[in-house]
């Protein structure tokens, strides 16, 4: 065989032969960020980090199978996601849905729980409100217990709290079901009523001083989204207290009065100086909500659709007909 040749042929077995090593490195590497990434995964789905509302990253091991809710608006949205059968204890002040009533309650004083009965639950997630004391947190969050504050400030954090409570419970679906399902409602409502000329209204909290809500509360939310003007709307604060002078000078359309007041008749306004010239009650346009109404307009979640729908139609009747 001439030398050439031979060269020639070695000179391929050589390419040959690095050829073969290039592509088992190529595989082999491959292989590697495969099976890596696999653990990756794996390690990532043990835990989740989410922001909750005050702004903290709180990571939660998974699954999550035990919840403490420490406010019935945490309880509410569990149930409307699906979630409600990890919930293992709530409040006594829990009234919806029925089979929450039914649960162990961890006791309140003043909005705040003893950690020890937190914990007696064994939860490996308690879902609390600003309500909560700071010092309850940390201590909770040291026993390695993750606590997640949910403060809805208006319907669109709802929402929020809902996907995160939906992500962290593996109830996605239901999370974005229930969210739909509100989104739909109201937007039929406002509907009804966004052609109308807007009603001004004060909303009445605590009627010695006069307690109101502001901007940046939950009911001045609902107040907007049924379509309705909230004269204390431009006040500093989100529950602010409202003066005589600025109630007769504002003179409002509609009086929302709170269940909380202890107020359940015209009559004390129609006795009072102060009252007898402000057009709602000179119209008798003042509503006076229930136990369950008051609760609708004040525990941000599920229900707060019927707290729209209560105001658009006292505002607007018409629309409803």
């Amino acid at each position: 065989m001439p030398e050439h040749t031979r060269n020639k042929e070695e000179k391929n077995k050589i390419l040959k032969y690095i050829s073969v090593i290039i592509v088992l490195i190529v595989l082999a590497s491959a292989a590697f960020v495969y099976f890596n990434g696999l653990n990756s995964s794996s390690k990532k789905a043990n835990t989740i980090i989410v922001t909750d509302d005050i702004g903290r990253n709180v990571t939660i091991k998974l699954p999550v199978t035990r919840v403490v809710s420490m406010d019935p608006s945490n309880t509410q949205m569990m149930y409307a996601i699906g979630a409600g059968n990890l919930v293992v204890a709530d409040t006594s002040y829990d009234w919806w849905p029925s089979n929450a009533t039914s649960l162990p309650k961890v006791e309140m004083d003043n909005g705040t729980a003893s950690v020890e009965q937190v914990v007696s639950f064994k939860p490996n997630l308690v879902l609390a409100t600003t309500i909560q004391s700071t010092a309850i947190i940390d201590q909770l969050k040291n026993l390695s217990i993750p606590v997640l504050v949910l403060e809805p400030q208006n319907i669109s954090d709802i929402y929020r709290d809902m996907y995160i409570l939906g992500n962290v419970t593996d109830h996605q679906s239901g999370a974005i079901k229930e969210i739909n399902y509100m989104k739909n409602y109201i937007s039929n409502i406002h509907q009804k009523v966004e052609n109308y000329q807007k009603v001004s209204v004060l909303y009445m909290l605590w009627p010695d001083p006069i307690y109101t809500v502001g901007p940046g509360s939950f009911i001045n939310d609902i107040i907007n989204t049924a379509n309705g003007y909230n004269i204390a709307s431009n006040l500093s604060s989100p529950y602010p207290i409202i003066g005589n002078e600025t109630i007769v000078s504002d003179n409002p359309q509609a009086i929302i009065v709170d269940n909380g007041t202890g107020i359940s008749n015209i009559s004390y306004f129609q006795s009072n100086p102060i009252w007898q010239n402000i057009s709602a009650v000179k119209d008798s346009r003042v509503l006076f909500l229930n136990y369950t109404e008051s609760n609708e307009m004040n525990e941000p979640g599920p229900l707060t659709i019927y707290a729209v729908q209560i105001v658009a139609e006292f505002l607007y009747p018409q629309a409803f007909t």
